[in-house]
């Protein structure tokens, strides 16, 4: 012995056996408890001892979302991914997840394209991976598509208003989704009275994109179209005025289901909670302006709540999500094949062009 104390910079010893894992524990119990403060508190003491165990760097993270200090718990995601620390594809699901949550989805896409190529993730992780890259590709920002609208187009200001409609008319008898879409575009953002008729006939045309046709009703809405146009979705038909009708989320129905999810999901899971509304609120646009059958909005919570669920590769049962929301395992079960079903049909065209 040199007759020096022992440093714990310098040897990395632990005066007292057992003192991480107890810090661990005790972090542990601080989040089951929703005490965040303090579960961070222990964390970053045992950090100071081990700051390379894998599961204080891990509790870190968790204390800080529940914090809701996102953009600090990403950085250390992606820390433990480039240095290798604790379980790779735990890590990079969490570090994913966070990011979904930012609403950093073009790096989503990146970095989820970059692993899927290498064909060798595991099967517990593959399919939640694939769901996450679709969900962030439909959420990249419009104006990655809106960039790519030929200038010709975005300068039509300059050019005769009749020969910009016709040529709008023409886009929308388009066997293409994108033209369709860019020529919806162009009508919500020019004053072209003269082409709302365009519009109307589009929105009447039962074989049109579900989607691209409830978005024209929209912008029948926003220009206060007072006229009678008539729509059939499925097996729901109906005349509607465009200018008095609600727009989507502030539909009582969809208010109702946004309501539901934020009572079962908010403090539980903001993620899952944001996911299951984005698939809501797409699933409900879709069918505007009617609601989908049954009217039940707890049945129709429970179903975004369980794709939400499947998506994120979380582990909860149909039982569990349908005793949360009170409905039946069978009736959720089914209702949520719909939607899935559904959106293979209306949104396989968005995924195509936002690769």
């Amino acid at each position: 012995m040199d007759g020096k104390k022992t440093n714990k910079k310098d040897t990395n010893v632990i005066l007292y056996p057992g003192l991480v894992k107890r810090l661990i524990e005790k972090g542990m119990d601080a989040l089951k408890a929703k005490d965040a403060t303090a579960a961070y508190n222990h964390f970053l003491t045992a950090e100071q001892y081990e700051p390379d165990h894998p599961q204080v760097r891990f509790g870190k993270v968790l204390s800080l979302v529940e914090l809701g200090r996102l953009e600090e718990a990403v950085t250390h995601t992606s820390a433990l991914l480039n240095e290798g620390i604790g379980e790779y594809y735990d890590n990079l699901q969490v570090h994913i997840s966070l990011l979904v949550q930012l609403g950093h989805y073009q790096e989503v896409v990146d970095m989820l394209e970059a692993v899927l190529s290498e064909n060798n993730v595991p099967a517990q992780f593959a399919e939640s991976f694939y769901q996450l890259l679709h969900f962030s590709r439909q959420m990249i920002d419009d104006s990655v598509l809106l960039a790519n609208i030929d200038d010709e187009t975005m300068n039509d200001s300059q050019e005769d208003e009749q020969s910009v409609i016709q040529e709008i008319s023409n886009d929308l008898k388009s066997g293409s989704i994108e033209i369709q879409w860019k020529a919806l575009q162009v009508l919500k953002d020019r004053p072209y009275n003269d082409a709302l008729e365009v519009l109307v006939t589009y929105i009447e045309d039962s074989q049109k994109d579900w989607l691209l046709r409830s978005f024209a009703l929209e912008i029948l809405h926003t220009k206060n179209y007072h006229a009678e146009v008539y729509i059939k979705k499925s097996t729901k038909e109906q005349k509607v005025i465009p200018s008095q009708l609600k727009a989507v989320n502030e539909q009582p129905f969809a208010v109702e289901v946004k309501e539901a999810l934020q009572n079962s999901l908010e403090h539980k899971d903001p993620l899952l909670k944001e996911m299951a509304e984005q698939i809501g609120g797409l699933h409900l646009f879709a069918w505007y302006p009617f609601i989908p059958t049954p009217e039940n909005a707890s049945l129709w919570a429970a179903v975004y709540h369980l794709l939400a669920s499947e998506r994120l590769g979380l582990d909860e049962s149909i039982s569990e999500i349908a005793d949360l929301y009170s409905t039946d395992d069978e009736a959720l079960e089914k209702r949520a094949r719909e939607v899935a079903k559904l959106e293979e049909k209306v949104f396989e065209a968005y995924t195509h062009f936002m690769q």
